[in-house]
């Protein structure tokens, strides 16, 4: 498998990767997995599964990732299938595919895969692959419009979480005192990467309509975990509508603080346009949050069409607004839904085995 991250990562797609590693290892089909990432930021205390060679060697910069898979091409290990596990590494995929004589497979996520990446000469290319697997419906149709691929031969894979760590539970006082939170003081979050070019999360559009918010809520709080390119030009934007006090830039934060910074706060807001998938919001979900999220991308999926969260036009501020309100006057706030169930790492695993199965038939 060459992934860009995966153990010790950052970010939805090294949360997919982890965890389709970790059902790959639990397959009776699959005897050894070696996976070379492009990035390896550290292990995180996180246990790397048995089956897994997890050759940290090649996420040392190109010239290593590349050496690393002469070195397996070049080698006499026997490899069934290769796993592409993003997009800008297919070129890489299709070569150790063919030189080992291998099935070739390809997971697509997001925006990489909605319009023709301009490193990828040919539709053709893409024809190469035996198998695709996307992380949603919406992914699925966006990259089919341009490969000309059908949407019926891609195997939609939804991400997981896991229900038995992210848990509803009390605010944690020493993270509430971290950010000058009261208990009377209504929060909102949203979580992820703070990149220039990459402004999709829908932050710019719910910090304009916080001056709103506050007529309604005076003690509201807005707190947005993550860093990035973009965090200073975001905390500028507040500090000019007068909300230094209001916006909370908590950075990047350790995995381990997830879960109590999704408790400390009352809902989780994300007005997006390019999320392929969007597992913050089932991390919220799970974690029993109220969610506002975007019915304009692979969000909707992530909150089952509206039974997880209210879904809203991201381009329409008076509708975030409305849903901003409901959802801070919900009272079953922190109260774990049933259909939460559908993205356990078991129905996951489920799926992974059904896939391998195709694999092998």
């Amino acid at each position: 498998m060459l992934l860009t991250d995966g153990f010790g990562g950052f970010g939805g797609i090294s949360v997919f990767n982890r965890n389709f590693l970790r059902a790959l290892d639990q397959s009776a089909y699959v005897e050894r997995i070696y996976a070379l990432p492009r990035v390896f930021v550290g292990d995180a205390g996180e246990r790397i599964p048995e089956a897994v060679i997890y050759q940290r060697k090649a996420a040392v910069g190109k010239i290593a990732f590349l050496k690393s898979l002469i070195i397996l091409a070049l080698s006499r290990r026997r490899v069934d299938v290769v796993i592409c596990g993003h997009l800008n590494l297919f070129c890489a995929a299709i070569l150790l595919a063919k030189i080992k004589r291998a099935r070739l497979a390809l997971i697509i996520h997001g925006l990489e895969s909605w319009t023709r990446p301009s490193y990828i000469p040919a539709n053709w290319l893409l024809r190469a692959a035996d198998s695709i697997i996307s992380v949603s419906n919406f992914s699925a149709q966006r990259f089919s419009s341009w490969s000309k691929i059908p949407v019926q031969r891609i195997f939609i894979l939804h991400n997981c979480v896991d229900l038995d760590v992210f848990l509803p539970g009390p605010p944690d006082l020493d993270l509430a005192r971290r950010y000058r939170v009261a208990s009377e003081d209504k929060v909102i979050l949203t979580v992820g990467r703070l990149d220039t070019t990459e402004r999709l999360k829908g932050i710019d559009q719910v910090i304009d309509i916080i001056p709103r918010l506050i007529e309604r809520y005076p003690s509201l709080k807005y707190l947005i975990v993550g860093d990035g390119s973009d965090r200073p030009r975001l905390e500028r934007k507040a500090e000019t509508l007068g909300l230094s006090d209001r916006v909370i830039f908590a950075g990047q934060i350790p995995d381990g603080e997830k879960v109590a910074h999704y408790n400390l706060a009352d809902a989780y807001v994300m007005p997006s346009v390019g999320e392929g998938f969007g597992i913050v919001l089932v991390e919220a979900a799970a974690c029993g949050l109220s969610i506002v999220g975007s019915r304009a991308d692979g969000s909707r999926e992530a909150l089952q069409d509206g039974l997880l969260g209210r879904l809203v036009d991201p381009k329409n501020q008076d509708e975030i607004m409305e849903a901003l309100i409901g959802v801070l006057a919900d009272k079953r706030a922190h109260k774990r839904l049933n259909n939460i169930n559908l993205f356990s790492f078991e129905n996951f695993k489920s799926r992974v085995h059904r896939w391998c199965e195709d694999q092998v038939a």
